[in-house]
């Protein structure tokens, strides 16, 4: 009896782990590949508009960096594995699995290191919108110095955090499969499997790290920096109307019929006064009224910035977390009912879905900067045009002073 189970599982394990591609399958992943590709360009185009104006940008520089990688990693992974698999080109083949095992290294690196990096760039403006105490205990952290160290301690703790994967998956050959696109397979090493250290890690700790700390962070982070700038145009109203009412004070004060005659004597003092101050008045009114504007079209863009990053995260995030604890469960509706060896149309659909979304997200993030920030728009528009560089990057390093000026007066 066990001969005869031991010569089943050798058949079962002859091929290799395989997915299917369906023509509808092919075409669906060729279309995301181009999006891909598309994206890589989108983000090479960010990072050359941020690197003009290095170091404010560092961060932001770093995350188009990470998109485009991303966008990179997905044409690799899952644009090169559609093209061999249903053309079946075998060079292809042999080509994918030789780099398959670093990229797909290198696409979680750039998964972990992301969220943290949008939470820097979102810290920087916390810090900004935050009270005067809090920026000097802070400051240090939005230095030169201070983003740099903060870089290179991000990225160093992605990599050093999602190296185990190098030795938690091999190339598996299998010589004797008939099916040449079956004879190599990607599979856990035996140490994954036996390690059940490795299993919480991968699955409870990198989970908590990657999903759910940088979404609450981003959250009190981008809702705070909102409450402040309700807070601000508040602030603004509120002096609007003291300075109308001492306008009105000073106007009655001055026409009162009962006037002593030290009053009287300093009359027209007191008459240039009052137009210097319904001068002012009138100046703050129209300053006011465009802040007004200002505040509006500021308030607008990030609470859509707010959505559009935590929403896009917490999707990706939450899709992945939910194919890793089905993976990790065992579930058999990860598999064919007639080849353990073969995904199920499940699992095949919803890892695509997963694997489109955080590319997607990346490969789009620059029309969301596009729609939500007025000076990268116009800075994306000159770059596409060829046309006065030097002018945008001026506007830029410009409402960036102003920021750092209105926030520093509170």
């Amino acid at each position: 009896m066990d001969s005869v189970w031991d010569g089943f599982s050798e058949q079962i394990e002859e091929c290799g782990f395989y997915e299917g591609y369906t023509l509808q399958r092919f075409v669906i992943i060729s279309a995301a590949s181009t999006v891909s590709f598309l994206g890589i360009i989108a983000n090479c185009i960010l990072l050359v508009i941020f690197i003009r104006s290095l170091p404010n940008s560092l961060y932001s520089a770093v995350l188009a960096l990470l998109d485009g990688l991303l966008c990179m990693v997905y044409l690799l992974l899952f644009g090169v594995d559609a093209e061999f698999v249903y053309l079946r080109i075998e060079a292809l083949f042999i080509i994918y699995h030789a780099y398959m095992i670093p990229v797909f290294i290198l696409s979680r690196i750039v998964q972990f290191a992301m969220p943290y990096m949008l939470i820097l760039a979102t810290f920087e403006r916390f810090v900004w919108t935050a009270g005067k105490k809090t920026r000097m205990q802070l400051a240090k952290l939005c230095s030169r110095k201070g983003r740099l160290i903060s870089v290179i301690i991000t990225i160093s703790t992605s990599i050093i955090l999602r190296m185990p994967i190098a030795y938690a998956m091999e190339v598996k050959s299998f010589p004797n499969c008939s099916d040449f696109f079956r004879s190599m397979s990607v599979s856990p090493t035996e140490w994954a499997i036996d390690n059940q250290l490795y299993y919480v890690f991968d699955l409870h700790v990198m989970s908590f790290a990657q999903t759910f700390f940088p979404f609450i962070v981003l959250l009190f982070l981008n809702s705070f920096i909102v409450y402040r700038l309700l807070r601000t145009k508040r602030e603004q109203i509120y002096a609007a109307l003291k300075l109308s009412r001492l306008m009105k004070h000073s106007n009655k004060s001055e026409l009162s019929p009962k006037r002593s005659s030290c009053t009287n004597m300093q009359s027209s003092t007191l008459r240039e006064n009052f137009m210097l101050i319904e001068l002012t008045a009138q100046v703050m009114r129209e300053s006011l009224g465009a802040r007004k504007q200002n505040g509006r079209k500021q308030l607008r863009c990030a609470v859509y910035t707010m959505v559009a990053i935590v929403c896009t995260y917490l999707i990706s995030n939450s899709l992945h977390l939910m194919l890793t604890t089905l993976e990790r469960s065992g579930t058999k509706i990860l598999v064919d009912e007639s080849d353990p060896n073969v995904s199920s149309n499940f699992y095949i659909a919803f890892s695509d879905t997963v694997s489109f979304c955080y590319m997607f997200t990346s490969a789009i993030r620059i029309l969301i900067y596009a729609m939500c920030n007025p000076t990268l728009r116009l800075q994306i528009e000159s770059f596409l045009k060829g046309t006065a560089p030097e002018a945008v990057e001026q506007h830029f390093d410009d409402e960036t002073s102003f920021n750092r000026s209105q926030t520093a007066s509170r």
